[in-house]
């Protein structure tokens, strides 16, 4: 990456970054202020090819040459979100562009990985404390939510070829409105709040979350 001047990271503006296509839009907006060549974009890209050839192998396990093009377009997307993820979670925009250009992006997705992998542990463990918590005639919606949307939605996700996959819910809790499509991390945040609105003061639940197995982080 290029020396250049504090006035040069001043120009990185946060206006361009997109949070849902972190990598891509970093590196245009440091092309765009000079902060990298397109000879290092070209070469960049090119690591993020070898990367997915090696993903697509840990998928097929090595045993397979062919892959159907949606699996393949799908495999890509997770490797992103996965870069993205741990990109993000380094909380400065420069210090994420130093780690893309000089790491490798194997390392990148691998980090990646094991944060969205906590995501959806913790997920699991706010499902649990949502359902020994659940209200009483809630509706139809919370009902699907809890007996059919998450149930499923955990199950089939995987931290490692499908990172990006989101949970869509269609649901209203009093003056709270949690309708939206969530990826890991906002599935955390969705379960914390039906948690948290279960639990208030005006809760009608069917059960209480026994005391040994509340605790942990909310």
């Amino acid at each position: 990456m290029n020396e250049n001047s504090v006035a040069s990271y001043r120009a990185l503006n946060p206006e361009n970054l997109d949070r849902g296509n972190y990598a891509n839009s970093l590196t245009e907006e440091a092309l765009r202020v000079g902060l990298v060549t397109e000879v290092q974009i070209d070469k960049l890209k090119m690591d993020l090819m070898t990367c997915l050839s090696e993903v697509i192998g840990l998928y097929t396990k090595n045993e397979s040459t062919s892959l159907k093009t949606h699996t393949a377009e799908q495999l890509a997307a997770s490797m992103m979100y996965s870069i993205d993820t741990y990109l993000l979670s380094l909380g400065d925009p420069m210090e994420a562009l130093k780690v893309l250009m000089e790491r490798k992006p194997l390392e990148l997705y691998g980090k990646g990985t094991l944060i969205n992998q906590k995501h959806h542990d913790d997920c699991k463990h706010l499902f649990g404390k949502a359902r020994f918590t659940r209200l009483k005639d809630a509706g139809e919606q919370y009902d699907r939510t809890l007996d059919k949307y998450f149930p499923y939605y955990l199950k089939h996700y995987n931290a490692k070829f499908a990172a990006h996959d989101k949970i869509y819910i269609n649901l209203k809790l009093g003056k709270y409105k949690l309708s939206g499509a969530y990826h890991i991390d906002g599935a955390v945040k969705l379960l914390k709040m039906i948690v948290l609105l279960n639990a208030g003061t005006n809760a009608d639940v069917v059960i209480k979350v026994p005391e040994e197995q509340s605790g942990g982080e909310e």
